[in-house]
């Protein structure tokens, strides 16, 4: 199974340490810094890698707001709603204190208090035993109300998607009569 890793640039040093861990135990992670070939678009790269990925881990902070990059990731990763993907894998590293995002809310955080002294190899153990137990790192209760919440949202966006037809249609009509 392949594993995104999304950080920011401020984060990008703990992604490199806790990536060589992972691949060390013999998870196979993509990181961009790693992975990314030179003189193809980043993001089309980018955007292949979350698609096949089998599993993410994100780190999340120091600090309130990711940067660019890793914004694109988060856009990626809710586009294709893998956050709602109960069998897929995906751990929240919180460095520091920080909210972990929205897209998160469902998944069980790992936390990591004190951002100048990680434990990469405990950090990386307890990465790849979630990895193994993808029911683990997911909170089932937020997950089913997340799940409830877009589908109530779809419903909603179809109704007023109907309601907008048949007033469509009522002006044609009017406008015909002129």
């Amino acid at each position: 199974m392949k594993v995104f890793i999304s950080h920011s640039h401020q984060n990008g040093s703990a992604a490199l340490a806790l990536y060589e861990r992972l691949t060390h135990r013999g998870v196979q992670a993509w990181l961009d810094t790693r992975d990314l070939a030179t003189g193809v678009d980043w993001k089309q790269q980018v955007a292949a890698a979350i698609e096949a990925a089998g599993a993410f881990v994100v780190l999340v902070g120091p600090g309130a707001e990711p940067d660019s990059p890793q914004r694109f990731d988060w856009e990626q990763i809710t586009d294709h709603e893998f956050y709602l993907d109960a069998k897929k894998p995906m751990i929240p590293v919180v460095i520091g204190s920080t909210d972990i995002p929205g897209f998160l809310g469902t998944r069980n955080a790992l936390i990591v208090e004190d951002p100048s002294s990680i434990d990469f190899d405990s950090l990386a153990e307890r990465i790849a035993a979630a990895l193994g137990k993808p029911e683990d790192t997911i909170d089932q209760v937020k997950l089913e109300r997340g799940r409830d919440a877009r589908e109530q949202a779809v419903k909603s966006l179809r109704e007023y998607s109907v309601e907008l037809e048949r007033e469509d249609v009522k002006r044609a009509a009017l406008r015909g009569l002129k």
